[in-house]
């Protein structure tokens, strides 16, 4: 089977595509290189030796998207582009709205006009808001930024089109997306993010000086945070096996991918310290409005109807960051 993998670039998508590539799957990126490089891919194409075609474009970009489908023809499609961050979302929602909205909206009605009846779609347990842990897929959504809501539309528009149109589809509600491909030729490139583990990993490099720790009143053992990590290849097997659920089931599914263990960010800290065998210097600041203290995930729906379950813990995931970074310019 070939596949269309928006946002195949980015950080999650890169690690998708190698893991569909293992899979003997067919692949083509589509990506804006908006927010990535191409570092990964060709990274991708020396270790396994297989061609990906790439196709530098706009989710926006109907026209584009329509003669790139008609050109690779593909039977499914797994859909990461989009923006993700929670503050700027708040600052700047229309930008959100467009193009993950809206965007989301271009792909569907295009794939639908080519007849493409397979969508893996990348979402977050954002769409659950400041909900009590463990979270399960039962849990009220209740989003709280515009970025959340922007994917629990998309959602909503997934499981219509089911209904309507035929086009099965799966949305991963990701918890903490983290780690670097064991093989530590990919991993997460720091130009964009603000997740908490590279700016950690290149602040004890040197390449940056400014790490803050938001909070460290909060209710939990030692006062920071604690959210559930998940290495990025265990998420990336999890739209493998999407892939194939709906290669056979039809209908609109949605899943949590986290690993049922929170983790604090002061053990983020500590674990990091050790494995590198270096010292974080870091501030405190004030919490941030609206962030939770604890999240973590129930995954007993997805390891049931997916077959599914994270492989990796938080010392191994920390161990495959470190290897990326260390040995990444």
């Amino acid at each position: 089977m070939k596949v269309l993998v928006t946002g195949g670039a980015g950080y999650i998508g890169s690690h998708t595509v190698l893991e569909l590539l293992k899979n003997d799957y067919q692949v083509v990126v589509y990506d804006s290189l908006e927010k990535s490089t191409k570092t990964n891919l060709d990274q991708i194409n020396k270790l396994t030796g297989k061609t990906i075609d790439f196709v530098e474009g706009d989710i926006l970009d109907g026209e584009k998207l329509i003669q790139t489908i008609k050109k690779y023809q593909p039977e499914a499609v797994i859909h990461f582009a989009a923006y993700k961050n929670v503050g700027e979302s708040v600052k700047n929602p229309e930008r959100y709205y467009r193009n993950n909205v809206l965007g989301a909206f271009n792909v569907l009605n295009i794939i639908n006009q080519t007849n493409i009846t397979k969508f893996i779609f990348s979402s977050t347990c954002s769409v659950y808001g400041n909900a009590i842990s463990p979270i399960s897929e039962t849990t009220p959504v209740n989003p709280i930024n515009p970025y959340a809501r922007t994917k629990l539309v998309v959602e909503g528009m997934l499981n219509d089109y089911n209904v309507a149109y035929g086009i099965n589809s799966i949305a991963l509600r990701y918890f903490n997306a983290a780690g670097a491909d064991i093989s530590g030729k990919i991993g997460e490139e720091v130009k964009s993010t603000a997740n908490i583990i590279p700016l950690i990993m290149e602040n004890l490099l040197g390449r940056k000086n400014n790490f803050t720790l938001f909070g460290d009143k909060f209710d939990t053992p030692d006062g920071t945070q604690e959210r559930d990590y998940i290495h990025v290849t265990d998420l990336a097997k999890a739209h493998v096996l999407s892939l194939k659920k709906i290669e056979t089931e039809k209908g609109f599914y949605f899943y949590n991918l986290g690993t049922g263990v929170s983790t604090s960010n002061k053990k983020l800290i500590q674990l990091a310290q050790t494995i590198s065998g270096k010292k974080l210097n870091y501030t405190v600041s004030k919490a941030r409005a609206g962030d939770p203290e604890i999240l973590y995930a129930d995954t007993n729906k997805v390891q049931k109807e997916l077959g599914w379950k994270a492989e990796y813990n938080i010392e191994q995931i920390i161990k495959s960051a470190w290897n990326w970074h260390s040995n990444t310019k």
